[in-house]
């Protein structure tokens, strides 16, 4: 990851903690992807860069994940790493739970465009009262069931995220051609 890619992750997780308050990393997680789901399926463009890996309780963003669990203290990370500074953005809940994460710092909303925030708020009106049973049943997909039967743990294939997310056939070709140009510029 890029750190400008750090950069827009750290202001979506902040703007969904902002909005939700001090929860668990499931809610966090689950609500971070239903709206990458949908953004990426609407719009062609990634909402944050974190790979998805399938997970028992569903889809999670790998990065964060090491983030939120440096935060909370399961892990660690050295000074000034991105890693290390992705974690001081965060701080463990009032509750005595390690999977309880609250803001530190108020998120960047330079980083966040219109559409990105409307995706945001649309995940978070629709998730953020679920249970994290719920939650994690609803990011049972076809992605996550794709992934998961390869191999759990395994990362999640972004087309398969946005044709869970309603994509046309013909958007899927579309961003399928986009990621091979892609990957082709890049080498």
């Amino acid at each position: 990851m890029t750190s400008d890619d750090i950069l827009k992750l750290k202001a979506v997780s902040l703007y969904i903690l902002k909005q939700c308050g001090e929860t668990d990393f499931i809610h966090l997680f689950k609500i971070l992807y239903f709206a990458e789901r949908n953004h990426y399926a609407s719009y062609g463009k990634h909402l944050v860069k974190d790979t998805f890996c399938a997970l028992e309780r569903g889809p999670v963003p790998s990065f964060l994940y090491d983030a939120m669990k440096v935060a909370t203290g399961s892990a660690s990370a050295l000074p000034g790493t991105p890693l290390g500074n992705l974690s001081q953005a965060f701080k463990p809940g009032e509750a005595e739970c390690r999977y309880i994460i609250r803001a530190a710092e108020e998120p960047d909303m330079d980083e966040l465009s219109k559409a990105e925030i409307a995706s945001l708020n649309s995940s978070i009106k629709e998730n953020c009262s679920k249970t994290t049973q719920q939650l994690s049943k609803d990011s049972h997909d076809l992605a996550w069931k794709k992934a998961w039967n390869h191999k759990n743990a395994s990362p999640m294939n972004p087309l398969l995220i946005a044709e869970a997310g309603g994509s046309t056939s013909e958007f899927l070709r579309y961003l399928k051609e986009q990621e091979e140009l892609d990957k082709y510029l890049a080498d």
